[in-house]
């Protein structure tokens, strides 16, 4: 018997490796683009922040934003980091570095027009 044919799924990123932070609101990140050239992360989906203590801006650990806008290299986010800690680059490797990853399973998203559906979960709600 011949193996199922199985449609391709998109590929996402785990994470994106940040490279800058603004202090302003809206946040502003740049980040490094994957080397696998794919990037599937669009407008209106949720983001997690993980910003260690050396790379500054820590006041944005663990916060969760909405993406706003897309850029080449830069993300906007629907958080005021105006009061926050200037970002730094760490010069230590002892740390993981600054990163942002999908959250949660409101990252559900289809669009009619280009038949994106970048993150997927049951119902969503959650897996």
């Amino acid at each position: 018997m011949p193996n199922t044919y199985l449609p391709g799924v998109i590929a996402i990123p785990s994470s994106l490796l940040i490279t800058g932070m603004t202090q302003s609101m809206p946040l502003v990140i740049t980040y490094s683009v994957p080397s696998t050239g794919v990037f599937t992360y669009i407008p209106g989906q949720l983001v997690r922040l993980t910003v260690p203590r050396t790379w500054g801006m820590y006041q944005a650990n663990g916060l969760t934003g909405m993406i706003i806008a897309l850029g080449t290299n830069t993300m906007t986010l629907n958080i005021d980091s105006t009061n926050f800690d200037p970002f730094v680059v760490a010069t230590s490797s002892v740390e993981t570095p600054a990163s942002l990853a999908p959250a949660g399973s409101k990252n559900l998203q289809f669009s009619n027009t280009s038949m994106d559906v970048p993150f997927q979960s049951f119902n969503n709600i959650g897996n």
